[in-house]
């Protein structure tokens, strides 16, 4: 009678993959978090539950949280910056 041959420990496996995920997803925060729409103080508070985290998936959600908040800060920056021009500096030139 054949047996079949004995699989790879797939918890080792799955548990290493699972922990490149987090990691992967710990640096693409952090990554994000280097916009100058996050303080240094909320940076070092964001660091702290980063580190503890080990669900991918929450600091997935995390890392998309951040980014539509640096997108509408850039957006109110852009605002203010076009509210505070000026006349053109030279009006016969087109912008």
């Amino acid at each position: 009678m054949l047996t079949a041959p004995t699989p790879a420990p797939v918890a080792t496996l799955s548990n290493a993959g699972l922990m490149l995920m987090v990691q992967s997803a710990r640096s693409n925060l952090r990554r994000v978090l280097n916009h100058p729409a996050f303080t240094p103080e909320r940076r070092q508070k964001a660091e702290d539950l980063i580190s503890k985290s080990t669900d991918a998936a929450q600091l997935m959600k995390w890392k998309a949280l951040a980014i539509a908040e640096s997108e509408k800060w850039e957006d109110a920056q852009l605002e203010k910056e076009a509210r505070e021009l000026g006349p053109a500096a030279h009006p016969n030139y087109l912008y």
